[in-house]
């Protein structure tokens, strides 16, 4: 069997997407991160942000996207960042924490709205940037609570958040206000 083949049989996209939420959940649950060597923590959300675009990256080449993978992929995307902020909240700052928190409800919200009038959301290469920088934010969070490195992760999560509310903003002005 082709290597496109078994992606397409077994899923592997989807496959990701549940792993990925169903690890994200153990961890919240069970895990004090603070119990874990930082390092070894900064590769788990590395790793739980490269399975978000390895996914998407997988279904899109060996021809993969499934209806459930378009609907499912999405949600596990957002409920696996939140379990993550909710998670690594003690050491979060409160602008990164609410800034998130109040972005994804308002684009929840928006998201009901857009796919009610049955249209699709279009993901944008600056909405996947500014996930990964996000992710990276939380990564600069976790190394600093065991090294100095003075106000740049606040200074990151200013960036961040800003990128973060105009992606939001991109979105509601292409698939909202000028979408037929």
């Amino acid at each position: 069997m082709s290597l496109s083949k078994f992606i397409q049989t077994y899923s592997i996209p989807n496959v990701i997407s549940i792993s990925r939420l169903i690890v994200v959940i153990y961890l919240y649950i069970y895990i004090d991160f603070l119990s874990i060597n930082y390092i070894l923590l900064i590769i788990y959300v590395a790793l739980i942000g490269l399975s978000d675009a390895l996914d998407g990256f997988l279904a899109r080449k060996y021809n993969a996207v499934t209806n459930f993978g378009t609907i499912i992929d999405p949600f596990v995307d957002r409920t696996v960042f939140i379990i993550l902020i909710f998670w690594f909240k003690p050491i979060l700052s409160s602008f990164f924490f609410w800034g998130i928190i109040i972005r994804d409800i308002a684009v929840l919200l928006g998201s009901i709205f857009i796919l009610k009038k049955a249209k699709t959301i279009n993901v944008s290469h600056i909405g996947k940037f500014t996930t990964v920088l996000l992710f990276v934010n939380i990564c600069f969070y976790v190394l600093s609570t065991n090294i100095n490195i003075g106000n740049f992760t606040n200074y990151l999560s200013y960036f961040a958040i800003s990128m973060y509310y105009y992606v939001a903003l991109e979105y509601l002005y292409k698939q909202v206000l000028f979408s037929e």
